[in-house]
């Protein structure tokens, strides 16, 4: 008969924790542990209208979306927004009565799943008459993700930036 392993020198403990170390490395990006909405960083001239699409890296049955954007009203004018081809199904509301701030909401009966899915296009102007480099971030303060199980989807965000120059 064997004797139960005891101390730290117990093979089965090791193996525990190896294949946890594993896990941590290996499984980071999983959905499981949620998405990532992105905003890419972009350059455009001063007076030129500009296209900034909101991509998530990687969604299960995603269902509902709500998003705060906050933009420097000074250099830049909302003019728009359209969903994609992969939205398409889904019903959009672009709160834009506060100007310097968006607030985004997207809703569907099934989810949709994908890798680098384009949720939704927003469209702006840029100021004219700029003679010198400006950076404008476009900051995601609220981003709430739900699949069509009701349930909370984890996502970050990470900002944009667009670079205009004269």
């Amino acid at each position: 008969m064997r004797k139960p392993c005891r101390g730290k020198q117990c093979p089965a403990r090791e193996g525990l924790f190896l294949l946890g170390v594993v896990f941590a490395l290996f499984f980071q990006g999983s959905p499981v542990f949620g998405a990532e909405l992105t905003i890419p960083d972009l350059r455009a001239r001063a007076g030129q209208d500009i296209r900034v699409p909101l991509v998530i890296d990687q969604v299960d049955h995603l269902a509902g979306v709500k998003l705060i954007l906050n933009y420097d009203k000074e250099l830049l004018t909302f003019k728009g927004g359209a969903r994609s081809q992969s939205t398409d199904s889904m019903m959009h509301v672009i709160n834009d009565k506060t100007p310097g701030k968006l607030i985004v909401v997207m809703a569907a009966a099934q989810g949709i799943s994908g890798k680098e899915v384009t949720l939704l296009t927003l469209f702006f102007s840029l100021k004219k008459g700029l003679t010198d480099n400006h950076e404008v971030l476009l900051e995601t303060t609220v981003v709430q993700l739900m699949g069509d199980d009701l349930k909370d989807i984890p996502c970050k965000a990470k900002s944009g930036k667009i670079t205009i120059s004269p």
